[in-house]
């Protein structure tokens, strides 16, 4: 596994995919602080740091989606992981260890990004106007989801041997998990009932009787919408841009980790690798 790893870090660090995404998160962590502050300069408004501190977090599915496709991808193309298993690699350790490498890189883009966003949005935006506790519980809650999605997208990568079939599907993938969550949040989000007003003879307007929206879930239904958008990594991604977080968050992560990882391990290991 060491050495397993320490080749994935030496191609990391060649991987020009992985430079690129790099300065995607540092560029994105620069523009999200400038473009509130020259807002608040032309409307006068009042914007914090943790305005746009998060917003890393709705891209983590994306980026990763093309990070560990074409990474892992790449291994088939090259023939490497055929490689890996004649020189007398376990099946696991090669698993294992692209998981690894493909979570660390996640990690560094995070990490990127607050420190490009940090170095602007400090000066510009002031400080922080929650606490700085909830700030680090929220980005270890992202770090989870990272980890979740890297576990759905590695298992996708490792058993699609055609790197751009692979490419195709994870990252579409990743296109339908944040369409399905960004639904589910809207139809959560539609009212209870409309505001209603009408007119007199007079032409006065009145507030009148509130109209029920035959829209807005109700029981079950909304109890399962609410869970859809807990569970799928994309819902969390969703929520905690916006701060919103909760226990069992970590819970479903870890459950999708234990059941992608483990179907993706024992898959690979029937897998005929040309």
């Amino acid at each position: 596994m060491n050495k397993l790893l320490s080749a994935g870090l030496t191609r990391l660090k060649k991987s020009t995919l992985f430079w690129v995404l790099t300065l995607i998160m540092a560029a994105m962590g620069l523009y999200f602080p400038i473009t509130l502050y020259r807002n608040m300069q032309k409307y006068n408004v009042t914007y914090a740091p943790e305005n746009s501190f998060f917003f890393y977090i709705m891209t983590l599915g994306i980026l990763l989606a093309v990070f560990c496709s074409l990474f892992i991808g790449t291994e088939y193309s090259d023939g490497t992981i055929r490689n890996k298993l004649v020189v007398g690699h376990g099946r696991i350790a090669i698993y294992l260890s692209n998981l690894i490498l493909c979570c660390l890189a996640g990690m560094i883009l995070v990490f990127v990004y607050i420190a490009a966003n940090l170095c602007v949005s400090l000066p510009l935006l002031g400080t922080f106007q929650i606490p700085y506790q909830q700030i680090l519980v929220l980005i270890l809650f992202s770090l989870a989801v990272l980890i979740t999605y890297t576990a759905v997208f590695t298992m996708a990568a490792m058993l699609i041997q055609n790197k751009a079939i692979s490419a195709v599907v994870v990252i579409l993938s990743a296109f339908l998990l944040l369409m399905m969550s960004a639904y589910i949040q809207a139809k959560l989000e539609q009212p209870e009932y409309y505001e209603n007003y009408t007119m007199g003879p007079d032409g006065e307007v009145t507030k009148s009787e509130p109209v029920l929206n035959e829209f807005y879930l109700r029981g079950a239904k909304r109890q399962t919408y609410e869970f859809l958008l807990d569970f799928l990594p994309s819902g969390q991604s969703m929520l905690l841009t916006f701060g919103e977080c909760s226990p069992f968050y970590l819970l479903y992560d870890g459950i999708i980790i234990l059941i992608t990882t483990s179907a993706g391990i024992i898959l690979f290991f029937k897998k005929d690798i040309k």
